[in-house]
């Protein structure tokens, strides 16, 4: 009698626990869907996000090729330098408007060469801090004249804590150059060099956003 109570016992407690492990199974099943299904309008979002990013880009890059009639590889060079730069590619495009309009063997009356009209003393001290070996010749090239360009812009952006007055003016004078400008002439930077600057930069800008928006 005592072993049939004990064996009943023991099957109560089977189908109990075997209950349990079932209703344990339905509430984390039911949790893990509670996890998972909020998440997928994100997922989506997000996928939707880097298309979108990549179709701007790509229309980025067809209207600057559209605009400086640069060869497409180097459009996309620029549109690349700027984002690892972190630097507005309209102000790249402005710069490079003020400089050499767009032509990548425009020769300055003081030596400056190329898309840039880079100075062969501070193209070489780029080149340098890049760690490149520094050929005059390589200025006519366009992607790099482009590099130790766009590398200068964000160094002096950074430097002058992202005043694009301070940074374009200095780009334009040299360091020292705008230190004398400010003390003599604008305290705060701001030359017909960097405004005309920032005139093309807002121009491309809203140009490229109602025609390719």
């Amino acid at each position: 009698m005592k072993r049939e109570k004990y064996l009943t016992f023991l099957l109560a407690i089977c189908v109990f626990s075997y209950i349990m492990m079932i209703n344990c199974s339905m509430t984390l099943g039911a949790e893990s869907t509670h996890y998972i299904l909020p998440q997928e309008p994100i997922i989506k979002s997000y996928i939707y996000d880097l298309r979108d990013s990549y179709v701007r880009e790509q229309r980025l890059i067809k209207y600057i090729e559209d605009l400086t009639g640069l060869e497409r590889i180097h459009c996309e060079f620029i549109v690349k330098e700027s984002k690892e730069k972190n630097i507005d590619p309209f102000i790249v495009l402005g710069l490079i408007k003020r400089e050499s309009d767009f032509n990548p063997h425009a020769r300055g009356a003081y030596g400056e060469i190329g898309l840039g009209q880079l100075m062969e003393s501070t193209a070489m001290i780029i080149s340098e801090n890049l760690g490149f070996d520094f050929y005059p010749d390589r200025l006519l090239d366009p992607e790099y004249n482009l590099k130790l360009t766009i590398t200068q812009l964000s160094y002096l952006m950074r430097l002058y804590d992202n005043d694009f007055h301070m940074a374009l003016t200095a780009y334009n004078r040299g360091q020292q150059g705008l230190l004398n400008y400010m003390k003599n002439e604008n305290e705060r930077g701001i030359s017909d060099y960097s405004a005309k600057v920032l005139m093309f930069a807002l121009e491309y800008k809203e140009s490229f956003d109602n025609f390719y928006n």
